[in-house]
């Protein structure tokens, strides 16, 4: 190699960031031009880069940590306070007595829920329609009396009553009258006997009015709105009693809720009983039983929310759970009752949806409605005949009297009168319109009939499998529980050993609290899930 070329060589090394190292630098330099070395060259150490390169006392250019501080609270401290007790809840009295069960919360729906004892004034208003209506037929009572002292000197009086039969639209009537002195002879009807005259007749509607007519068409369908009524009082009594079991099972869950979270800070809190035994005799940590408080203070919070949580459900509650004067009552602690044990429910849905078919009140309601339709429609199609009337009365007068036209006996007789009356509208457009429209709304009623069947179906078939993913979630759920529960027990057993750390053993307790909190709320989801089955079958109670 020339001279010049080793020269290119090294410049191109040197700005790679490369060096070359050579016990004689001069040796490229004295090399005679066309001449290579025929002794061994001396052997070079590998290129190293330039970037990497570190200097030998590295650290001692790092400055020295400082020493570590006391950690704290001290050894001695104290674990967190306890929270203070929750305010008791002002403005209505406790509810006295055992465990609460949802059938004493139902009874007191049934009987002292103002709502309910709302809706059921339908039935009175109902009644009150019925009478109303039924008036049509009353028994109607008519008396007159005038005189007269100028050329004719005559006095008239009567006294009359009148009633509807609700039988083929039949009416009948009958009175008494009496007319003394002079009459024109254009009046001489007016005059009767000295003892007066009774009179009696029946009116018979011949077409129209026959079969039905107006106050017995107003009587048909204020029976039905009697009927019609219970079906709504029903739809509002299971909705009541459905609000109250969902109200009653969150009380429930929130107590047991409340019992799980003060479990868990006894657990905390007699570890740290333990630990501080520990730190004292000198195997543990101070930091261990730090950590452990921190999970106290942690865990009262939880305990404090559970604690707000029971308290709002109590409140809840207390609308539905009442004492015999109809007020709220608060039920405490002391009647909170032992979850029962989810069991499974046989729910057929064949023979579900033929029971919830039979009961629920919404398509009862709607079968009531068409047959009032019905009635309407009977009605109009009635009024398009002709109104033909026929009248049959009869009088008798009792006593003598005298006119100008008496027989021998005076007025002393007997009659008897029969009559016919028609009247048509042409057109007929009044009764024809009525009969369209009376038509219309039988079609919608059986529509809506036909949904309301659609709805009560698919409310049983989601009641069904609401029910069932219940059940089988919380069967899951309980099992984790159990598992959970082994799970912690055994970290607690080790960390008494000293195999294990307040870490791992606060993991394992948290773990066990989220499944028994998820277990609680999935038994307390299946109980909401009966309480909707049973709804949707349209059973009240329990």
């Amino acid at each position: 190699m020339t001279p010049t070329r080793t020269a290119i060589l090294a410049a191109v090394l040197a700005g790679a960031g490369c060096r070359t190292v050579s016990s004689d630098p001069s040796w490229a330099s004295a090399a005679p031009a066309g001449v290579r070395a025929t002794t061994a060259a001396p052997a070079r150490p590998g290129v190293v880069p330039a970037a990497h390169a570190e200097p030998a006392d590295k650290f001692a250019a790092q400055p020295a940590l400082p020493p570590p501080r006391p950690v704290e609270p001290a050894p001695k401290s104290a674990p967190p306070a306890p929270p203070t007790d929750a305010t008791p809840i002002a403005g209505a009295p406790p509810s006295a007595g055992g465990p609460l069960g949802l059938d004493e919360v139902l009874t007191a729906v049934e009987q002292h829920y103002p709502l309910l004892r709302a809706v059921e004034q339908e039935r009175v208003a109902a009644g009150g329609r019925l009478l109303s209506a039924m008036g049509a037929f009353d028994l109607n009572l008519a008396a007159s009396a005038e005189g007269q002292g100028t050329t004719y000197d005559n006095f008239r009086s009567g006294l009359g009553v009148s009633q509807g039969i609700p039988v083929a639209g039949l009416g009948v009537f009958a009175g008494y009258r009496n007319g003394y002195g002079t009459f024109p002879t254009y009046n001489l009807g007016q005059k009767t006997a000295d003892g007066g005259e009774f009179r009696a007749g029946v009116s018979i509607p011949l077409l129209q009015g026959r079969e039905i007519d107006r106050p017995r068409a107003a009587i048909q369908q204020a029976r039905l709105d009697t009927q019609i009524a219970e079906p709504v009082i029903h739809r509002q009594r299971l909705d009541f009693q459905r609000a109250a079991a969902r109200t009653y099972w969150a009380w429930v869950g929130a107590g047991h809720r409340l019992k799980v979270a003060e479990e868990l800070v006894r657990l905390a809190v007699e570890r740290d009983e333990q630990l501080r035994v520990r730190v004292e005799a000198g195997p543990a940590a101070n930091i261990e039983r730090v950590d452990n408080q921190q999970n106290i203070a942690l865990r009262n919070g939880l305990m404090v929310q559970a604690q707000r949580a029971f308290q709002q459900a109590t409140i809840e509650l207390s609308l539905f759970l009442r004492d015999p004067a109809g007020s709220p009552t608060l039920a405490g602690r002391d009647r909170l009752p032992v979850f029962p044990e989810v069991q499974p429910v046989a729910a057929g849905f064949e023979e579900a949806l033929r029971t919830a078919l039979a009961n629920r009140p919404e398509p009862q309601r709607l079968r009531l409605q068409r047959e009032r339709a019905a009635v309407d429609l009977r009605l109009a199609s009635n009024q398009t005949l002709p109104a033909v009337n026929a009248v049959v009365a009869a009088a008798q007068d009792v006593g003598y009297g005298t006119s100008s036209l008496s027989g021998p006996n005076g007025l002393d007789r007997t009659t008897l009168n029969a009559g016919v009356a028609m009247q048509l509208p042409l057109q007929r457009r009044d009764a024809r319109g009525r009969e369209i429209q009376a038509g219309a709304q039988l079609a919608q009623i059986e529509a809506q009939l036909r949904q309301a069947e659609d709805v009560v179906r698919a409310e049983v078939q989601d009641a069904v499998s609401a029910l069932d993913r219940a059940y089988e979630f919380h069967r899951q759920a309980r099992q984790r529980v159990e598992l959970a529960r082994l799970v912690a027990r055994a970290e607690r057993e080790q960390l008494r050993l000293g195999r294990s750390d307040v870490l791992r053993v606060t993991l394992r307790e948290q773990a066990a609290f989220d499944a028994e909190i998820i277990e609680i709320g999935a038994r307390q989801d299946y109980f909401r899930a009966l309480a909707e089955f049973r709804a949707a079958l349209g059973l009240g109670g329990w």
